[in-house]
């Protein structure tokens, strides 16, 4: 730990800001124990699955999880060095473009990609009209299974990567690299050695969340025949109503999530070690004969996660449908309100996640190990996908308490104990840049705790608050399985409204609500893009 963590933990909170964080820790405690609870008691009385289901399950997932992580890194790194250390034209509009995959759910993105490029789809039916082929005679298949699901996670999800490592490049020094240069060191050996080293901690931070969303992801690889611990719970609970056998099922996800969770702590839960002593600005470098590649690159990879699924979902909005698939359809005027009610119970909750975020996040800073253990226990809901969130809610709020089986209140405890964790190491993240001596001034001078937090703490923290706040309301708006299974008769989201037709194969009923929750999606995406900008810029100066 290092000596500006140990004064970070060296005072006290106020008993309020501990009792908060403890009903926090035990909001994502007890669900989590009252599953691997029903899961073991399960044993015997359910059917187990055999040992090759098991194993089919885990090499799926984690090869699924990996495979998409990869993607991610590959491509957020590559967007992140190319515009902030090249001289590309128009930085600003091409780090907006790569990063709108923020604003399409993954799971619209592989409904999409699934009706244009599966066998007998859009683009197999386009080329045998042309006479270019003929039926089967290109691996079209090949888009379902792990493959397919990892591309759609990966190009969806690497903004993940993007931010932190352009955030990265454009804070860090270049006076490593110029003493590098005069020294003769070649320019592929500056990057391995130098570069690489520096933004290893944002990709792996990166890589790691795309890894977690993978695990938990439910939408894509049931849209494209993945059979995951994710889908396989699913139909345990929505189709054979078999809740222990379920619960049994969560138990290798919620291990294999808890061992990433110990990795992602001992390996970036300590920041990153800033050298600003003799900071120097970066030098860009001239794409010259590589420039037309360099485009290439950037527009074919925005044409495939952005331009495909957009030009889908109009082309769906305005093709004739048969009468069978405009009975799916939702009126406008229904549509309209179920957009408002999606963006207001978004709204509420993400609101009381990032206020409790950050009492949580104050108190791992300033209650030393008694703070730790308690925000590290809140955010215990990382280990519990979407799905298996709400089938720990329905089993506690069922046998245990009863009275909070009433309308909305069991999604929204499933998306706090969904959305809680990632809240507090959006926060955290934003208190590690606030030096303790700026609080210790402010204490010196007669402040109390109350008035140093609203003076201090908050307007120096404001711009991660708010990217914060921004992505646990696409988070929430974009919510499907805990939605599916916890949602009380009447209430619908835009997710649910984009899953319902096409889990009965009516596509394009899913188009407008789609593209519904894009429109809901691109004012926080724009907040997140506005707070991601107005970091300090690097002084560039061309080589």
């Amino acid at each position: 730990m290092s000596r500006t963590d140990k004064l970070a933990r060296s005072y006290n909170p106020p008993v309020g800001l501990l009792i908060i964080t403890t009903c926090a820790a035990l909001c994502g405690c007890i669900p989590a124990l009252y599953i691997m609870y029903r899961g073991l008691s399960a044993i015997g009385n359910t059917y187990a699955p055999n040992l090759t289901l098991l194993m089919t399950l885990v090499m799926n997932t984690l090869s699924f999880g990996v495979l998409a992580a990869l993607i991610a890194g590959i491509l957020g790194t590559l967007h992140a060095i190319i515009i902030e250390r090249t001289d590309i034209i128009f930085p600003n509009i091409w780090r907006f473009l790569v990063c709108t995959p923020f604003v399409i759910p993954p799971y619209v993105s592989a409904l999409c990609l699934l009706a244009l490029l599966r066998p007998h789809g859009l683009f197999e039916k386009w080329l045998v009209a042309q006479g270019l082929s003929s039926y089967g005679a290109l691996p079209f298949d090949a888009i379902f299974g792990v493959t397919g699901s990892s591309i759609v996670i990966g190009i969806c999800l690497s903004p993940y990567v993007f931010f932190p490592v352009s955030a990265a490049l454009r804070q860090g020094s270049g006076h490593f690299m110029e003493m590098a240069k005069q020294n003769g060191v070649p320019f592929w050996r500056r990057q391995l050695h130098i570069t690489l080293p520096h933004l290893a901690p944002a990709i792996g931070g990166g890589m790691l969340l795309v890894l977690l969303y993978a695990l938990a992801d439910f939408g894509v690889p049931a849209l494209l025949r993945l059979p995951t611990f994710s889908t396989t719970i699913y139909s345990r609970f929505a189709g054979d109503v078999d809740r222990g056998g379920a619960a049994l099922l969560s138990l290798p996800l919620m291990a294999i999530t808890v061992i990433l969770l110990l990795v992602q702590d001992k390996l970036f839960g300590h920041g990153v070690i800033q050298s600003a002593r003799a900071w120097a600005p970066q030098r860009l470098v001239r794409l010259e004969r590589f420039a037309t590649s360099t485009y290439l690159i950037l527009g074919m990879t925005i044409l495939l996660s952005v331009g495909t699924p957009l030009s889908m979902l109009l082309y769906w909005l305005v093709s004739p449908v048969s009468p069978a698939e405009q009975a799916s359809f939702v009126p406008y005027g229904q549509l309209l309100f179920i957009m408002v009610q999606t963006v207001a119970y978004a709204i509420l909750n993400a609101s009381i996640i990032v206020i409790v975020a950050f009492v949580c996040a104050r108190t791992l800073r300033r209650a030393g190990t008694l703070g730790y253990i308690l925000s590290r226990t809140a955010q215990i809901g990382y280990a519990l996908p979407g799905i298996v969130v709400a089938l720990s809610v329905v089993l506690v709020s069922t046998r245990l308490l009863p009275v909070a089986v009433i309308g909305v209140v069991p999604l929204g405890i499933a998306l706090f104990i969904r959305f809680v964790p990632q809240a507090i190491q959006g926060i955290d993240v934003a208190l590690m840049q606030i030096a303790p001596t700026l609080e210790d001034a402010g204490r010196s001078m007669g402040q109390n705790v109350y008035q140093v937090l609203r003076r201090v703490i908050v307007p120096l923290s404001s711009p991660g608050i708010q990217t914060t706040w921004a992505l646990v309301f696409l988070g929430i708006i974009k919510e499907l399985p805990a939605t599916l299974i916890l949602r009380p008769a009447g209430f619908d989201t835009l997710a649910v409204r984009i899953w319902m037709p096409t889990s009965d194969g009516f596509t394009a009923a899913a188009a407008l609500p789609a593209l519904l929750l894009v429109l809901c999606a691109v004012i926080p995406f724009s907040l997140i893009f506005r707070t991601q900008s107005n970091v300090a810029e690097t002084v560039k100066q061309p080589m």
